[in-house]
């Protein structure tokens, strides 16, 4: 009788493990997708001519930013409108660097612990966004602009808990 409980719940963890991996899948193949689209996108509008990496933005509204290569060989940024209607072009020298924007997160944030910091675009601007959490461990956000690191917005959102 043991050995068919432990088959049995043995069993069900693996079609729950292969359902959850599966289902995974699914939900991300979209983005997946989306992420070549953008590519394919940048590279045949000759925006860029190698890709380096490709990420998902979800502000204000919503934009693919990819970064490459361009025809000189300098390091550029793309950010693109999911509907692929509008397109921002920037090269990386023209904006602060992602260790300068942690170094105004950290002066601005003081004793906050800083999570993430990823290019993004809002208020029809490319910006930082700096992922934290404060003293009180509640996840913030700060928004530096990439041309010149300017403070645009903060906001944090409070614990259930509070």
């Amino acid at each position: 009788m043991k050995k068919i409980i432990i088959t049995i719940l043995t069993v069900l963890c693996i079609v729950i493990a292969g359902t959850s991996a599966y289902a995974y899948h699914i939900i991300r193949e979209p983005l997946v997708e989306n992420y070549t689209e953008a590519s394919n996108f940048v590279t045949s509008n000759e925006l860029l001519q190698s890709i380096d990496s490709v990420h998902y933005y979800h502000g204000t509204t919503a934009h693919y930013v990819v970064k490459g290569l361009d025809e000189d060989g300098d390091e550029a940024i793309v950010w693109v409108k999911d509907d692929f209607e509008t397109v921002n072009y920037r090269k990386a020298s023209d904006g602060i660097t992602y260790e300068q924007a942690l170094s105004i997160a950290e002066r601005a944030l003081g004793e906050s612990q800083i999570e993430q910091i990823r290019l993004g675009f809002t208020r029809g601007i490319p910006v930082y966004e700096v992922m934290y959490n404060d003293a009180n461990q509640r996840k913030g956000y700060y928004y530096l602009t990439f041309d010149e690191g300017t403070f645009i917005k903060r906001y944090s959102i409070r614990n259930v808990t509070d």
